[in-house]
Parts: structure tokens; C-alpha cells; sequence
């Protein structure tokens, strides 16, 4: 009968096949999890990233709209202005309408723009408005201004409600 010696080392041959193998069943499940999943990650990061340009080009585009707007206003061209006014406000009111709210209205000294929020097709700014009425500079804080973007994808004034 022979006995077959067993060398130190043979013991563990079966141990390092079974590690490879489990490492690389890890490595195939991480990889296959970063292949597949990764799809959605990188189509969501980017959706992300696009709203975030997007919303502050809407920001941007609804403060120009309302600094434009309130200079002229300062600048008594109420003409002008009017064309910055939305649709539906055009639909309850004439350029004529516009221009009589401001006949006895203070003079408008400064408009500061302090904050804006953009929501699908609304915005808001809120403003400070510094007047004059009788020699005398009064200070209107926290005035919400609302826009509509119309259908041409302009932002347009909600003057009457």
C-alpha cells in the first residue's frame, strides 16, 4: 500500500482556486452593476446638470425682463413698457389703460433686485423700490414682481391680476 505524503502546500491549492473564484464573481456583480446601472446615473446626472443651466438661464432671462421693464418705467416711457406686459394683461387692459395707472403715480427713484425663483412657466422676483412723492424718498421692501413666459418663450409682467 502506498501512502501518498501530503506536502504543506497542497492543502491550500483548493483555498487559492476558491478565493480567485469568489473574486472574481465580486468583480463580474461590480462591474455588471456599473455597465448596467451606470446608464441611469450618468442619464440622471446629466438631466440634473441641464435643469440646473437651464433654470439659471430662466433667472437671468426673468430679472432682465424686470430690470428692463422697471427702467422704463423710470425713464416715463411707459410706451415701451407696456410691450413688456403680458398677454392676458394687453387682453384686460390698453397701452392707453397702462400709461393712466402711472398719470398720479410717485416717481420711481431705484429698483433693487434681490431674489428670483423660477417654477416651469412662473417667476418671481422680489424687489426694493425707492419713490419720491413730494420731495420725500419712501421705501418699498420685499414687492413681489410675477412673470408668465409666454408662448414665444419670453418672460413677460403679470400687471393686472
Amino acid at each position: 500500500m502506498q501512502r501518498r505524503i501530503k506536502k504543506p502546500m497542497d492543502q491550500y491549492k483548493n483555498i487559492g482556486s476558491v478565493r480567485i473564484s469568489i473574486l472574481l464573481i465580486i468583480i463580474l456583480f461590480l462591474l455588471s452593476g456599473v455597465l448596467f446601472g451606470g446608464c441611469s446615473i450618468i442619464d440622471n446626472g446629466r438631466v440634473l446638470v441641464t435643469e440646473r443651466f437651464s433654470s439659471n438661464k430662466e433667472m437671468d432671462a426673468a430679472v432682465e425682463t424686470v430690470d428692463i421693464f422697471f427702467n422704463l418705467l423710470m425713464e416715463e416711457n411707459y410706451g415701451e413698457a407696456y410691450k413688456y406686459l403680458s398677454s392676458k394683461d394687453k387682453n384686460s387692459g390698453s397701452e392707453q389703460d397702462f400709461i393712466m395707472e402711472f398719470s398720479d403715480i410717485t416717481d420711481i427713484v431705484t429698483v433693487e433686485i434681490n431674489w428670483v425663483e423660477v417654477k416651469n412657466n412662473i417667476a418671481l422676483v422680489g424687489i426694493d423700490i425707492i419713490d419720491n412723492y413730494d420731495d420725500e424718498e419712501k421705501m418699498y421692501k420685499d414687492i413681489e414682481v410675477s412673470l408668465i413666459k409666454e408662448e414665444d418663450e419670453s418672460w413677460k409682467i403679470v400687471f393686472w391680476n
